[in-house]
């Protein structure tokens, strides 16, 4: 039909038939629907005059009568049209601000018919981030009460009250999934940068074993030790202690000869936890040190000089200390070591299986969803899919992070290893725990003795941990009779090799900024250009999450990375930063650990007590502001309240004057289609290309890592590894002895 036969304007449009002023559902519960409201504007921009359709004035409609026309023949009529192939799209519908609060206020809910507004972000992203967060090491989880699972099926209650033990059951895992899906977004910057400062340590001490055995530098006790460092670093160096497991050290030395000096440096008895793994592990190796324990579990890596030699300078081997000899029994022990220290690490999930299989999944999504993107030009549900789903990119990079970690999640594993040698492992809980009503719903992630950190806190535990081992070497015989002891070389060298400077700082931190960052960056792209230009819901969604992560950074840099031990001259008036001041003295960098001052009340009101009242706080609003934020947001895309008015303007028309701000409320504009192909389709390849990579680097950085540490391994017991003063003693003492023996004959 042509111009001047026209009688009504459903006979041109017809979309606008039945078309009433309300959706009869009330809009501020979802019963909004702006297609609807693009017929109104429509309705209202046109009328018919002597079979002619008109505009009128105001007209809402960015296009002739005629090119309207066209486009209605053409299956391009605004409002609600999709992408054909033709790249000029739909003409454009956009209404001023005044008039689309006043005829469409509200929101519209989520169309169960439209996969794009909600069922596939949900299963495409939303589903595999919660497999993503459920690898993620932890120390806790909900509590899902035994009972549930031990209904007595023998009589008719028990088939009544198990589908109800089901349900609860099931309840507590969601609930527990949640919370922990919570955490992981909340928390993503500290457990990226805990996450990749054991990764950078665990780098530096198997350089530093491999380097130092190829030197002929470290006893066999010390590599194993440090190995099992790498292994164990993220469980508690110092748990809580029992009475019953204290330990009292006695002084244990070679028949307490007069020959030996004394350490009164280096403490020879006093209580051990006998409740770390720590502790458990130095009883473990013991068997295979190089020189008797100045005290019991007291390693040594030099030998002691004769007190009662007189020659300075003297380097008689029957002078210093011999080592302990390599029996068969011994050589069983060894053997025994490179076996635990192997089953240890292969005990653990493979990166492919953990983590490799998840990506493939996720990456699935992006593509699909960038195929559909290619036949839905315009499409915003579809644009704020991709966007969504780069922000949830987040998730496998933390599980990324984690899984090319060395250290075990599950310390079972060690438990299981040393049961038949120590005492008493039966203990799950001290006898503190078992009086905190917090366990009774929050339980321990791993039924152990032994307890893994949180994430956030495992790269600070690996520094303990080495910190532990350097303490441990650090006093050795003096090179004179009179300088009873003097600092080891190798103790010494592990902790300059082992310390961070500028340099491991800036990588750790680029890295966890980069994998921040990126889906920060590509997801506000995607969302600032969709569906208006500006900065909205969405985008302030993101960059709250993103802003309040940076203070995040920055609290865990306060608790974890330690007091600098020097200050650089051209930063010298920042003296009052470093080791030792009176910020280093009074608990400012352990403010999670000072929370024991609370406990007392002579400590309550000290300056310890105040840097734990003030990071606690500002960690407790930013984890509660940033969970609000994540989960609230992605709980108001998936039903649809950020499809309204409110979010159609920018954040500066949200408190100025915007009725006369102009909003587009038609779809498939020439705009949204350059935006789409543009910016929607760049990015989410960039997304896609970007967590491929970044997954290929971790499973290659910890194949790396783990055939170094299989390396150094397979060495323990090679002696050209060995020593070479220890081999020159030995081997000067077995000649000894056979010269002795031929004597004799």
């Amino acid at each position: 039909m042509q111009q001047g036969n026209y009688t009504s304007l459903t006979r041109a449009f017809p979309r606008l038939s039945n078309l009433t002023q309300s959706t009869g559902r009330n809009p501020f519960l979802g019963g909004q629907d702006f297609t609807h409201c693009c017929l109104l504007a429509v309705n209202q921009s046109l009328s018919v005059v002597n079979g002619f359709i008109v505009e009128n004035t105001p007209s809402f409609i960015e296009a002739t009568v005629e090119e309207l026309l066209s486009a209605t023949a053409n299956s391009q009529f605004p409002c609600g049209a999709a992408f054909n192939g033709n790249k000029l799209g739909a003409p454009v519908v956009q209404v001023p601000g005044s008039w689309l609060e006043r005829e469409c206020p509200g929101w519209q809910i989520s169309s169960s018919l439209n996969q794009s507004q909600w069922i596939t972000p949900f299963v495409g992203f939303l589903l595999p981030a919660v497999v993503f967060c459920l690898s993620v090491p932890r120390r806790r989880k909900v509590t899902i009460y035994e009972k549930l699972f031990s209904p007595v099926l023998s009589r008719p209650n028990g088939w009544i009250f198990a589908p109800f033990g089901m349900i609860m059951a099931v309840i507590s895992s969601i609930l527990d999934t949640i919370i922990w899906l919570s955490m992981c977004f909340a928390f993503a910057s500290p457990m990226l940068l805990s996450g990749f400062y054991e990764a950078y340590l665990d780098s530096l001490l198997l350089h530093f074993i491999h380097e130092q055995s190829k030197a002929r530098m470290l006893t066999l006790d010390m590599k194993v030790r440090l190995l099992f460092v790498v292994l164990c670093g993220n469980l508690d160096l110092d748990p809580d202690l029992d009475s019953k497991d204290t330990l009292q050290v006695l002084h244990n030395h070679q028949s307490d000869s007069e020959h030996w000096p004394n350490y009164e440096r280096n403490p020879i008895s006093g209580p051990f936890n006998n409740n770390s793994a720590w502790t458990h592990i130095e009883y473990m190796i013991q068997p295979v040190r190089t020189y008797r324990d100045m005290a019991f579990l007291t390693p040594r890596q030099w030998p002691m000089h004769d007190i009662k030699c007189g020659i300075q300078g003297c380097i008689r081997y029957d002078c210093l200390e011999v080592p302990l000899p390599r029996t068969p029994d011994t050589l069983r022990q060894i053997a025994q070591m490179k076996t635990r220290l192997r089953t240890m690490l292969a005990c653990q999930p493979s990166f492919g299986a953990s983590v490799g299989a998840p990506v493939a999944f996720f990456l699935g999504a992006f593509v699909f969803t960038i195929a559909v993107t290619l036949n839905s030009h315009g499409d915003h549900d579809t644009s704020i899919e991709i966007a969504f789903g780069m922000w949830f990119m987040l998730i496998p990079h933390e599980a990324i992070v984690s899984g090319l970690l060395l250290a075990g999640n599950n310390p079972n594993t060690l438990e299981g290893m040393l049961a038949h040698d120590i005492e008493g492992l039966g203990d799950i809980y001290s006898e503190a725990e078992r009086r905190n009503p917090f366990n009774e719903y929050f339980a321990l992630a791993y039924q152990s003795r032994y307890r893994p950190k949180w994430l956030w806190s495992r790269g600070r535990s690996k520094r303990d941990w080495i910190d532990k081992v350097w303490t441990n070497y650090w006093y050795k015989d003096g090179p004179e009779p009179y300088v009873p002891i003097c600092p080891s070389t190798s103790a010494k060298d592990l902790k300059k090799e082992t310390s961070m400077g500028l340099k491991g700082w800036a990588t750790i931190l680029a890295l966890s900024i980069m994998l921040l960052e990126t889906p920060y960056v590509l997801a506000f792209m995607t969302a600032f250009y969709t569906p208006k230009v500006g900065f909205s819901c969405r985008t302030l969604t993101f960059t709250s999450h993103a802003i309040n992560q940076i203070f995040l950074m920055c609290l865990w840099f306060w608790a974890w990375s330690g007091a600098p031990e020097t200050c650089p001259r051209y930063l010298s008036f920042l003296s009052f930063l470093k080791k030792g001041s009176w910020l280093d003295r009074s608990g400012f960098y352990t403010p999670t650990t000072t929370y024991l001052a609370w406990r007392s009340p002579k400590t309550r009101f000290t300056m310890r007590s105040v840097w734990a009242v003030i990071w606690f706080g500002a960690a407790t609003v930013l984890g509660l502001s940033t969970v609000f934020v994540t989960i609230g947001g992605t709980f108001m895309q998936l039903i649809g309240v950020y499809r309204s008015d409110f979010c159609d303007f920018n954040e500066l028309e949200w408190t100025r004057p915007h009725g006369n701000v102009l909003i587009v409320i038609s779809t498939n504009t020439a705009l949204d289609i350059k935006d789409a192909s543009q910016y929607w389709m760049s990015t989410g390849i960039t997304a896609t290309v970007f967590l491929a990579v970044v997954c290929f680097g971790g499973w290659w950085y910890q194949r790396r890592l783990q055939a170094l540490f299989q390396n150094v391994v397979s060495d323990l017991d090679n002696l050209e590894y060995e020593r070479a003063d220890i081999v020159t003693t030995s081997s000067k003492l077995k000649r000894g002895q056979r010269s002795v023996r031929a004597s004799t004959r």
